[in-house]
């Protein structure tokens, strides 16, 4: 059965008329013009089929409908207002998640997808922190992406991704001087100082000579080797993972394989007593949907 109440506007014009005795402050209070609330008490007085107002030497007054209708207005009001506050107050605070990640799996890989991560939870806060190594014992962080394997003293692990290198340089020089892995020691081999076996690993899983790999350009950071490969200064044995834009766009080509698996992987790592933390629970879920692992 169909409720005989007005529009709130109705009732929110005339509880703010009543009570000041002034069209003009109602509309202030309201943001409408004077002409919009004398047109709204209009239209409430032709619902209830009574007068609410009368002017008496031009000052307005309620009629006697018009104090019972504010007598039982006001309360009313106040406990829909109440309700609404408490309703809205039920839903959990937004909630932050203090995540360490390794910078170049932060800037290459993970960046780019938290907008879905935003849409999909828009009350969860993430604060990254690139600073290694992780330490949770000061209670800084609650989970991190990490490189390595299974053994994480005093925390719980997920296992994310497997982590597989690749040869990469720019389109010219697989075009002109890098066709075959023959062709490797005629060009510069970019070093990564914080994985300086990365080109005798790869070498050795290939199948190659692996001599002579360690006198090419240092750079200390993933970012650097990048911009040095896309740069065309050289050639980089680096994640495939976290060159997957460049290769897709076109600014770096993997001329050749093989693609080799490293002996470390991605997890997800964390303390368990963080277990039951929702903001994490809702963030491991979506992580493992995000790279394939089992529970995602």
């Amino acid at each position: 059965m169909r409720r005989k109440i007005p529009s709130p506007v109705m009732l929110q014009a005339f509880e703010l008329s009543a009570r000041t005795l002034s069209f003009t402050q109602a509309a202030d209070s309201l943001n409408l013009t004077q002409s919009a609330i004398s047109h709204q008490i209009q239209a409430l007085e032709d619902f209830l089929g009574v007068r609410l107002f009368e002017r008496v030497r031009k000052r307005l007054q309620l009629t006697s409908a018009g104090e019972i209708l504010l007598l039982r207005l006001t309360p009313a009001l106040d406990a829909l207002e109440s309700a609404i506050i408490e309703t809205v107050s039920t839903e959990p605070a937004a909630s932050v998640l203090r995540l360490g990640v390794v910078p170049a799996v932060a800037t290459q890989w993970l960046i780019p997808r938290l907008p879905r991560f935003q849409r999909e939870h828009p009350r969860i806060a993430l604060t990254l922190v690139t600073r290694l190594p992780f330490n949770f014992q000061n209670n800084s962080l609650d989970a991190a992406i990490n490189l390595g394997n299974t053994r994480w003293p005093g925390a719980r692990s997920d296992w994310l991704m497997d982590e597989h290198m690749a040869v990469v340089c720019t389109p010219e020089m697989a075009a002109t001087t890098l066709r075959t892995p023959d062709d490797l020691p005629r060009v510069p081999m970019l070093q990564m100082t914080f994985r300086p076996h990365a080109w005798h690993d790869w070498l050795a899983a290939s199948g190659l000579p692996a001599e002579g790999t360690t006198g090419g350009m240092k750079f200390e950071s993933f970012s650097l080797v990048l911009r040095a490969a896309m740069a065309g200064l050289g050639a980089a044995v680096v994640p495939r993972l976290l060159v997957e834009d460049e290769l897709e766009n076109g600014r770096l080509v993997s001329p050749f394989g093989p693609v080799v698996r490293s002996p470390t992987s991605y997890y997800l790592v964390y303390p368990p007593a963080n277990v039951t933390l929702p903001a994490l629970q809702a963030f491991r879920g979506w992580l493992l949907q995000q790279t394939g692992a089992p529970g995602g």
